[in-house]
């Protein structure tokens, strides 16, 4: 009584193949990179001042998206991937009169 056998089994194999092959599968995650078209330093406040905290909730709540914040030498620090953001936290730091402000570009 002959098994029953699969395309490439031979008869006499049973229920397994000659050799058993493992597929490695390698999850690759994706980065939105996105432009950086300016960064500002707010020198003398960190991310928790009141007035950044404020900043970046009213930032928030136009445009939705997040807002990438980290510790500069002076200050906080801010990336901007849109001109206009920009210029807004820049107008609303000059209005708030505190620190001082470095750009680079």
């Amino acid at each position: 009584m002959a098994r029953n056998a699969g395309p490439d089994w031979p008869v006499g194999a049973g229920d397994a193949p000659p050799t058993t092959f493992k597929k490695a599968c390698t999850m690759v995650k994706r980065r939105k990179e996105e432009e950086i078209v300016g960064v500002l330093e707010f020198e003398g406040r960190t991310s928790e001042d009141p007035e950044v905290m404020k900043w970046l909730a009213e930032h928030k709540a136009q445009n939705g998206g997040k807002i990438r914040m980290s510790r500069g030498s002076t200050g906080v620090r801010v990336a901007f991937s849109k001109a206009a953001d920009m210029a807004l936290w820049q107008a609303r730091s000059e209005q708030g009169g505190r620190g001082k402000r470095s750009s680079r570009s």
